[in-house]
């Protein structure tokens, strides 16, 4: 099985030393070569990981919504003549979470059910009908932060609903103060029910979304306190409202920012496990920790650079070979022939195609 450790005595071998560490050195950081290493090591994995849509790290998930603007069919809020906090800021209408694992939003389309245009799923026997999946370009979106989370205590039970079982997650935005804006979102999971599945207590979940140094039971954004009535849930219970108050400073968090009303993405998460990835990415990721190991036990400059040439030749084979996997062509149209009505106009065609898998790694 690989590991961390591996990964650092394999850094060690490509810069020539004839040294190596142990799991024990790593952990209590009792020698240079361990020193050095743990300062980079994760930081130069996520750098690489950022580098191309690698397929050992892509993964897709629906976007859990948090506000969007007064008009659409999820804020029905009278609208306002001047831009508000907890709206999306033109152009965009929706503002969705920002997924707490994610190194690199690659795509972004609508979330659409695979089936067939008359409602029936996907089955083994074809029983005819149009396929309705989605087959344009990936919608438009920016990231940004927002200013306005907060930490979130004195959960109660208003409604308990029916048909929820313990254990049940709890995804809350509720409705706002008058003319305001709904941008709440909460975290909750079901702690004991009654007779129905009627939700009796509940307890925060910290651990579904966390943002660095950041002690918190739950999330709540925008309004000090409100009732939570919008009450989703990865269960089969309806009918449940919430109440939550919050307290203490607000803090920062990222948003994707679109005009999808229902969106899924595709992004490059945080893979810590080195047994998932490609081979290729394995050697470009030790020859780049190994650039750096070398720069700081030796400042030979020379020895860095060779590391950092075989990691950029391994990232470039990695890049061939992880985009024959797929759909990826990475072949961006020139100006001078765009300009002329050829091609299209972003520089990625359909949602899997024409990726700017960017620059290589940088030598000193």
């Amino acid at each position: 099985m690989t590991t961390n450790v591996d990964v650092v005595n394999r850094a060690l071998q490509i810069i020539g030393t004839r040294t190596t560490v142990t799991q024990n050195e790593l952990t209590s950081q009792t020698s240079n070569e361990a020193i050095q290493a743990n300062l980079i090591l994760t930081r130069h994995r996520d750098t690489l990981l950022r580098m191309a849509p690698w397929n050992c790290g892509l993964v897709y998930s629906n976007l859990i919504y948090l506000t969007s603007i007064p008009g659409t069919p999820e804020n029905t809020s009278p609208s306002t003549n001047l831009w508000r906090p907890g709206q999306p800021p033109a152009p965009w209408a929706y503002e969705y979470m920002y997924p707490d694992d994610c190194l690199r939003m690659c795509y972004l389309i609508p979330a659409n059910l695979t089936g067939f245009a008359d409602g029936v799923p996907i089955t083994t026997a074809v029983t005819g009908g149009a396929p309705a999946f989605w087959q344009g370009q990936p919608i438009k979106f920016k990231i940004a932060v927002e200013q306005y989370l907060r930490e979130a205590t004195g959960i109660t039970v208003v409604n308990g609903g029916t048909g929820y079982a313990v254990g049940d997650i709890l995804y809350c935005g509720g409705p706002p103060p008058a003319g305001t804006v709904p941008n709440g979102l909460l975290f909750a999971q079901v702690a004991s029910i009654g007779g129905g599945g009627v939700i009796l207590t509940v307890v925060t979940t910290p651990t579904l979304y966390d943002l660095p140094n950041l002690s918190r039971n739950a999330m709540l954004f925008g309004h000090s306190t409100y009732n939570m009535s919008q009450v989703y849930t990865n269960g089969f219970g309806t009918g449940a409202v919430l109440a939550a108050s919050d307290v203490g400073p607000q803090y920062s968090g990222r948003v994707i920012q679109c005009n999808q009303e229902y969106a899924s993405c595709a992004y490059v998460k945080q893979i810590n496990d080195p047994n998932v990835m490609d081979p290729d990415f394995f050697e470009a990721w030790a020859a780049v920790v190994g650039s750096g190991i070398c720069m700081a036990l030796t400042g030979d400059k020379q020895g860095a650079n060779q590391a950092i040439q075989l990691a950029n030749a391994k990232i470039a084979e990695a890049r061939k070979v992880d985009g024959n996997e797929g759909l990826t062509i990475n072949d961006v149209t020139p100006d001078f022939i765009r300009i002329r009505g050829i091609g299209w106009t972003e520089y990625y065609q359909g949602p899997w195609a024409n990726f700017d898998w960017g620059s290589y790694w940088p030598v000193y």
